[in-house]
């Protein structure tokens, strides 16, 4: 028997378990997701810089991408907060 502040019972899970229980299912579903993308992107490609080719994985090239772009972001972003807004310290 269940008492009555636990909510109705879920072949005997309470909401705590039943909230686990989601996201575990919540986090195999994303790493699953995310496997798939690896592996369906690890083939090589021939990338062009300016002095020099390369051929790397296109999943490395992605990531670096992303990389590059939220570090640019977050600098671009400092800059104009400091020129504009002042020092924000």
């Amino acid at each position: 028997m269940t008492a009555p502040d636990e909510g109705p019972d879920r072949n005997g899970l309470d909401e705590r378990q039943v909230r686990q229980l989601a996201l575990v299912g919540g986090l195999i579903l994303v790493a699953s997701i995310v496997l798939l993308f690896i592996v369906e992107n690890s083939r090589g490609v021939e990338v062009s810089f300016v002095f020099f080719t390369a051929t790397i994985s296109l999943i490395w090239v992605i990531v670096l991408s992303a990389a590059a772009g939220a570090i640019a972001g977050l600098v671009i972003a400092r800059i104009v907060r400091s020129r504009f807004f002042g020092d924000g310290k």
